[in-house]
């Protein structure tokens, strides 16, 4: 008798250290042998051995299981269960997959020319690293690992023992001092290696072969490195340094004068290196530690990991490392993957205002994170993330969200032979309600059938599925998994703020028949002495339109309602979202589905019901100031979008947006209510253009370029620039054509790229004059950068270059303009300007 696990491999990076010895640690708390199948490959390994489990090769999407077997198979299995479900998806954070191949990127103008001496490689680990170069030798290999009497092998397989215990103490008591999860993580792969059953067993085939305790640990270990430096996966070769790591600490144990000597940092400095190994970063002093240079390194290998976690900037992949003489200045550009040796005080300059803008860019997000969305006149629209899997949410709260307004439950269900069972699903569902901490977390039934099939289900075939048994219809056919999954978001509510909600929900009456289903299970819950918050609500999502007529009594079953605003539209309008000859006609701005949502959120409203909506439509920022004068309790949107979204709510006013849904509903057509939301958008304009944080008063610049390069950094800071880079590009091939500087003083540079991620206006005042080359040869003293998204419509940028032009003529508003004394004031004189009449 024994029990298997079958599942998908989650992580991209597949089955590297990290993972295998999560799954070495839960198959070794039980005395049940654990075997995991690839099935793709066909290769089984022991799950009490790490190095077994690497050499796998098991990538992402391998169909794979765990075969369990022993007297305590069933603990095992479910624990096994849990870990897959709810722990290996989540093991790869922290770890990033090297950047796709492709062109170069331009050098900042900063760097460009003869005089820079810069080195490209991949940027690893973000931030700005300077300090004098400490250039670590190459590794020789170890050193005599045969000096003195090679003892019996008895006597050398006692010296092994003692060292791995030492080790494994070693470890254990750095792992309990670690300053962060990745340095446990990373301690803990070592660990496993040290305690691993195939390791230990070919270091005894060796020593009774002849070999000395550490000429047996150095020829397995390095064997294990070749296999996976061998196994055509790059994340696989990387953790060959950590088996030299192992190696290393055994060594020391077993031949001192052999071992790899650590690295001492007497100063702050920039480490250059071929390689680092784990255990070499871990030694060093991160508060001297700088930067770190590594000519082969890749961006996943463990050191470049533990560095990101220490922030300590990081460029791997750097061809001229070798070239950087010990002792001489080095920046370190984690950004770009750039390295500056020798810098001039120009790039010295330019790096330092990098540093400053990093550290500005850091704290808005930090502070953006944690910041509720608020329209401009104060009503709280919660933004909450649209996910599918633990990975999804938790990147979406890190980004802001507050809360999960859509978990889409159909991966579990996928890809695997048969459904998930009611644990499996239960240990996910509370594992998303403790990352949301507190927050809310709505949990949607599956929804098989149309997009997704699931072939055990058993589905019948449809000429048109989305119209078929999909969803809620399928439920009759499957009451047991039905029943299961119910249970298991009732069972989660009891580990935080969890509801419940149906897709697909036709009528009042069937509304009722599922709030009753759900009623039933609560009572099997209950009957049984399992734990759940009885008062979990249940709400439906307003798809069909048929349960838009009805809403006022399928209110009396559902707590809350959501919108789905992409089956709603589809429905609606009749319209095959993916058919080519009809995908015109799917628009969401057709005046009938404004009047229907305006239907919608006016009937739960009346009935005292919260309403949501989740679908592209949230996501699209025309449309913000439409779902806010819908009275929207909640937007639900992509984790991405989360920021943008929470910025367009902040920037409307809800007795405006209230007036445009009215007009909107009066519209004709698609395109008037698009018209009418732009035009909308064109009259805020000056709102969103420009804010208090986009003005420098008495700039200390003294070049063009470094006045251009700080208006854009502004702009950067803020959260309305993506690549500074790029930007100023843009603005300067502007200059080239012609000078900016309009005269009186006053210099408008301007540049239309994507690389604007919001239109945008930035102002500086230089009260010593900054040399432009303008019309009438007279130093700036006020400089006003448009900055235009190019995909933006509409020639918008130019009319307000127009006028703000020839409201500059004006020396009353010059001199206005340069005696402001705050920013506020810069930006209440300057609105009328770019505010659309």
């Amino acid at each position: 008798m024994s029990r298997e696990l079958s599942f998908r491999f989650p992580l991209p990076l597949g089955l590297h250290a990290r993972p295998a010895s999560l799954l070495r640690d839960a198959a070794c708390a039980f005395t049940s042998a654990v075997t995991l199948v690839n099935r793709r490959s066909g290769r089984r390994a022991d799950a009490r051995s790490v190095l077994a489990l690497v050499a796998s090769a098991t990538r992402e999407g391998d169909e794979c299981a765990l075969l369990i077997a022993g007297e305590d198979e069933d603990a095992a299995g479910d624990a096994l269960r849990r870990l897959v479900a709810t722990e290996l998806p989540l093991c790869d954070e922290g770890v990033t997959a090297a950047p796709p191949a492709g062109g170069e990127r331009p050098l900042p103008r900063a760097l460009r020319g003869d005089h820079v001496s810069v080195l490209r490689g991949t940027a690893a680990s973000g931030g700005i690293g300077r300090a004098a170069a400490l250039v670590v030798t190459p590794w020789q290999g170890f050193g005599e690992l045969d000096a003195g009497a090679r003892g019996t092998p008895d006597e050398e397989m006692a010296k092994i023992a003692g060292a791995l215990a030492a080790a494994g103490a070693e470890l254990r008591s750095a792992g309990a001092a670690a300053a962060n999860d990745t340095v446990r993580a990373v301690l803990r792969a070592h660990l496993a290696i040290v305690e691993d059953p195939e390791f230990s067993a070919r270091i005894a085939a060796e020593v009774g072969s002849g070999a000395t305790a550490a000429r047996a640990v150095v020829t397995v270990a390095q064997r294990f490195a070749a296999a996976l430096a061998g196994s055509g996966s790059a994340v696989l070769a990387e953790r060959a340094l950590d088996l030299r790591d192992v190696a290393a600490r055994l060594v020391h144990t077993l031949a001192p004068g052999a071992a790899e000597e650590r690295i001492a940092l007497a100063r702050d400095a920039v480490v250059v290196a071929e390689t680092l190994s784990p255990a070499q970063f871990l030694a060093l002093d991160t508060t001297r530690l700088k930067g770190l240079v590594l000519a082969s390194a890749g961006v996943t290998s463990h050191t470049v990991v533990l560095a990101r976690a220490a922030a300590v900037p990081c460029v791997t992949g750097v061809a001229g490392a070798a070239a950087i003489a010990d002792g001489a200045e080095v920046i370190v550009d984690g950004e770009r993957g750039l390295v500056v040796a020798g810098p001039s005080p120009e790039v010295a300059a330019f790096y330092a205002g990098e540093a400053t803008a990093l550290g500005a860019i850091r704290a808005r997000l930090a502070a953006a994170a944690g910041r509720d969305a608020v329209t401009a006149d104060g009503r709280r629209v919660e933004v909450a993330a649209n996910v599918a899997s633990l990975a999804e949410a938790r990147l979406a709260l890190a980004a802001g969200a507050e809360g999960i307004g859509l978990f889409r439950t159909e991966l579990l269900f996928m890809d695997r032979a048969s459904p998930p069972s009611e644990d499996e699903q239960a240990e996910v569902y509370a594992e998303v309600a403790r990352l949301a901490a507190g927050r809310r977390v709505i949990i949607r039934t599956l929804d098989a059938g149309g997009d997704k099939p699931i072939p055990y289900l058993g589905l019948p075939r449809e000429r048109n599925p989305f119209l078929g048994c999909r969803a809620v219809r399928m439920y009759e056919a499957h009451p047991a998994i039905v029943a299961a999954q119910i249970r298991a978001i009732a069972r989660a509510s009891a580990r935080g703020r969890v509801e419940l909600m149906f897709p697909m929900v036709s009528s009042a009456a069937e509304a009722g028949a599922l709030r009753r289903l759900v009623a039933a299970e609560m009572a099997a819950l209950a009957a049984a002495g399992v734990p759940f918050d009885p008062a979990m609500p249940v709400g439906v999502m307003v798809e069909v339109p048929s349960l838009a007529f009805v809403l006022d009594q399928a209110a009396s079953a559902a707590d809350f309602f959501s919108i789905g605003s992409n089956d709603l539209l589809q429905y609606l309008l009749a319209v095959d979202r993916d058919n080519p000859a009809v995908a015109r006609l799917y628009d969401p701005f057709e005046p009938a589905f404004v009047r229907a949502l305006a239907a919608v959120c006016g009937a739960a409203r009346a009935a005292g019901r919260r309403i949501g909506l989740c679908g592209e439509l949230g996501a699209d920022p025309l449309a913000t100031p439409l779902l806010v004068g819908l009275g929207l309790d909640e937007i639900s949107v992509g984790g991405a979008s989360v920021p943008a979204v929470k910025a367009a709510i902040a920037r409307c006013a809800t007795t405006e947006c209230r007036e445009l849904l009215a007009r909107a509903t009066q519209q004709t057509s698609a395109a008037d209510v698009e018209r009418l939301l732009r035009a909308f958008a064109a009259r805020t304009a000056g709102r969103d253009l420009l804010a208090a944080e986009f003005v420098r008063l008495g700039s200390e610049a003294r070049s063009k370029d470094e006045a251009i390069r700080e208006l854009i950094g502004l702009l950067r800071a803020a959260g309305r620039v993506g690549e500074p880079d790029a930007v100023e590009d843009a603005v300067w091939q502007r200059e080239a054509t012609y000078s900016t500087g309009v005269g009186f003083g006053v210099a408008i540079p301007h540049g239309k790229t994507d690389a604007v991620l919001a239109t945008s206006i930035a102002v500086a005042t230089y009260p010593d004059g900054v040399p432009w080359g303008s019309l009438d040869g007279e130093p700036v003293t006020l400089a006003i950068l448009v900055a235009v998204r190019a995909s933006d419509p509409g020639e918008t940028h130019l009319r307000t270059i127009a006028a703000l032009s020839r409201r500059l003529m004006d020396d009353d508003v010059r001199t206005a303009l340069l005696a402001a004394a705050n920013a506020d004031e810069v930006v209440a004189r300057l609105r009328g300007a770019v505010e659309t009449p």
